[in-house]
């Protein structure tokens, strides 16, 4: 079908994804509050909290409480500058507010996800309006976008970290993985 073509009323959409299952032992072990001040994208707030605890529970934390604030470009602008003294908006800010590794999860076995045994207090603030920008150069929905900036914060949270080109494909390789789950593809990771 193309892109201005009217849908076929006899056809049945494909559905969404809804990302994975999660297990209800791991629900009851992330609490999710989401503040959405901005007026840029209407933004589904049961999808993104639902990204939220799908994202902690395949890093394996133990327990997380996550603060996710949806804000415009003015906002995230003004919070960079007061926060980390950079002088423009950007699309994500995460502040970790507290870790500590649980003891019943202790000892860690190698190679498990970062988050692994994690308990994490965070917040989270990301640019719907930014979404709503590059979602249309990258041929996306806004709230895809904005869920790819979700899941970035989060992955810092988590101990991912993007200063250096080996720590940055480590962490889109864990952003294409989470994705994934969502049925989403992030355009760095589509052919050229």
């Amino acid at each position: 079908m193309h892109a201005h073509s009217q849908p076929d009323s006899r056809r049945s959409r494909k559905p969404q994804p809804r990302g994975p299952e999660i297990l209800s032992d791991w629900l009851g072990r992330y609490e999710v509050e989401i503040d959405d001040s901005q007026k840029a994208v209407s933004v589904d707030h049961g999808r993104l909290g639902d990204v939220v605890r799908s994202v902690l529970a395949a890093e394996q934390c133990a327990f997380a409480s996550i603060s996710l604030a949806i804000v415009d470009n003015d906002t995230i602008h003004e919070l960079n500058i007061r926060y980390l003294q950079h002088d423009f908006p950007t699309d994500v800010l995460s502040f970790l507010l507290e870790s500590e590794l649980d003891a019943a999860s202790l000892p860690i076995p190698k190679g498990v996800p970062r988050g692994c045994g994690k308990r994490l207090e965070g917040e989270i603030i990301a640019s719907a309006e930014m979404a709503k920008q590059s979602a249309a150069k990258y041929r996306w929905r806004p709230l895809d976008e904005l869920t790819l900036y979700v899941v970035h914060g989060l992955l810092h949270l988590c101990g991912y970290d993007d200063r250096t080109s080996k720590e940055l494909a480590l962490m889109r390789q864990r952003e294409i993985e989470v994705l994934a789950e969502w049925g989403l593809t992030p355009h760095y990771a589509e052919p050229e």
